[in-house]
């Protein structure tokens, strides 16, 4: 299992030197999510083989709940804006700056207030077939509906 902490000790100097986001994603075709568009660039940091992508939130009411499995762990380092991301029930105010890490096997859930971009990090590099969207309250995982449903004001 890959240490968390060193994970965000070999990104975050990276995020924090990013000026421009539109920028560096400028040739990048983005793919729609749940999560709004997301960006892959290449993987700037050659000695590492965790997946990057840049989330672009600010146009989507939510993203919707989902959770990831096979030991995948998703950091959160918040680029711009602010809003809400909920984290096994855990209600987390992040904005510019903020680190989130969402264990695996763990609901989640963000709801944008202003203008939110992401730098998303997946540890290991991100398959798509361990994304897995709630549509109803799971226990296993942390997720409560009603939670979702007060917060974001929508109904799975």
């Amino acid at each position: 299992m890959t240490n968390i902490d060193e994970v965000i000790q070999a990104w975050q100097p990276y995020v924090n030197s990013i000026r421009d986001w539109e920028e560096l994603v400028k040739d990048v075709e983005p793919k729609e999510t749940i999560c709004g568009p997301v960006y892959e660039p290449a993987n700037p940091l050659k000695n590492r083989t965790e997946t990057f992508a840049i989330g672009d939130m600010r146009n989507i009411k939510f993203a919707h709940p989902h959770y990831h499995k096979n030991d995948e762990t998703e950091i959160y380092f918040v680029l711009r804006g602010s809003g809400l991301t909920v984290v096994g029930g855990k209600e987390i105010e992040i904005q510019k700056g903020s680190i989130v890490v969402t264990p695996p096997d763990t609901a989640h859930f963000t709801i944008p207030n202003k203008d939110l971009v992401l730098v998303i990090i997946k540890s290991p590099s991100f398959n798509p077939s361990n994304n897995i969207e709630i549509e109803e309250t799971d226990p296993s995982v942390n997720f409560d509906q009603k939670q979702f449903e007060s917060l974001s004001h929508e109904t799975l």
